[in-house]
């Protein structure tokens, strides 16, 4: 099933001119702790968190840290100059789950970068960890003031076949058996696909009261036998809660799937619903 994507969390720098740090001797990249990794190790899947570092008009170069889970994901960027003044962080949200009439934004309020080297001196063996503090934004009110620790090392030069290229190969691989509070599969092996025919409901869609969306947007989830879950399900979008009601009944009594496996066992995993009525 093709994924729907929709980007719609946008959060830029607010804070005073900051300077990056050198330390060659910051925390080692090849161990697990509280950082979230990224770096530039292919990656053998699109569920991958990543890194890339160019430069701009030769004068900024900026390091870029992203994340994509196929649903979600967020992005960082930071803009330094050759004085390491810090002059631009940035922190994106997406997600194809929205409430349009309750997007949260986000600004980075304070940064705390730390690099082992001058990056305009050299690229190679480049790694770094980084604090920030981000305001969470509803409405124009302050939800909550959260940190995000992330920690980047760049692998370009390295020998493939050293310790730390294949450490960072492996903590890359996605772990199939990882699941939610609900018990939901993130990553399976093969995700969930509809076998039944959609005309019937799609007709019965049509004749609910109240209904006049040419698309609805729905997040589900598919468990073990095929059926779809009452709960958690989200609709994408403003709509009626007795519509949503009626319109999720509908979805479970009328369609049929393909559960997702991991390792050739059916389990409960989640999906992007997109039905056109027209």
């Amino acid at each position: 099933m093709k994924k729907t994507l929709i980007i719609i969390l946008i959060s830029n720098f607010a804070f005073g001119q900051e300077k990056v740090t050198i330390d060659q001797n910051i925390v080692k990249y090849e161990i697990k702790d509280e950082y979230e990794r990224f770096d530039n190790v292919e990656k053998p899947q699109d569920d991958f968190k990543s890194l890339n570092i160019r430069l701009e008009n030769n004068s900024d170069l900026e390091i870029e840290n992203s994340y994509n889970a196929g649903f979600i994901g967020y992005d960082i960027s930071f803009k330094i100059d050759k004085n390491l003044n810090i002059n631009n962080v940035s922190y994106h949200y997406w997600t194809d789950n929205i409430d349009l009439d309750n997007i949260i934004t986000y600004t980075v309020k304070k940064t705390n970068l730390v690099l082992n080297q001058n990056p305009f001196d050299k690229i190679n063996g480049l790694r770094g960890i980084y604090d920030l503090e981000i305001e969470h934004y509803q409405n124009k009110k302050i939800l909550k003031i959260a940190h995000f620790k992330g920690k980047m090392k760049t692998f370009d030069g390295l020998d493939k076949t050293s310790t730390e290229f294949k450490w960072a190969l492996e903590q890359n691989k996605i772990n199939n058996d990882i699941k939610n509070e609900y018990g939901v599969y993130l990553n399976p092996d093969t995700v969930p696909s509809l076998k039944s025919d959609t005309k019937e409901l799609i007709e019965e869609i049509k004749k609910l009261k109240g209904y006049k969306q040419k698309t609805i947007k729905i997040y589900v989830v598919i468990n073990e036998k095929g059926k779809i879950e009452k709960e958690p399900i989200r609709f994408s979008g403003p709509t009626d809660k007795d519509l949503e009601n009626q319109i999720t009944h509908l979805l479970i009594k009328m369609t049929e799937w393909y559960p997702a496996c991991v390792n050739e066992i059916a389990v409960k995993s989640y999906v992007p619903l997109a039905i056109g009525t027209e």
